[in-house]
């Protein structure tokens, strides 16, 4: 599992597809966008696997994200 906070969602997600990981969720960390539509407007700010830790290809890796700007 790589590092992902901080990244952009898009991006974050992107880097787990070319991975092979297919079960991704994104979730909202922010109070008033509480949905995360465009993941390109939004920075992971959690992961629910610790960097460098094995994630089986179909398992649910889940993104916590907030909304930039």
């Amino acid at each position: 599992m790589p590092d992902l906070v901080g990244l952009n969602a898009a991006v974050a997600q992107d880097k787990l597809k070319r991975l092979g990981i297919t079960t991704i969720k994104l979730g909202s960390g922010d109070e008033n966008d509480t949905f995360v539509i465009l993941p390109e407007n939004w920075t992971v700010t959690k992961q629910s696997h610790k960097k460098g830790a094995k994630v089986a290809l179909d398992e649910l890796v889940v993104l916590t994200c907030t909304k930039q700007g």
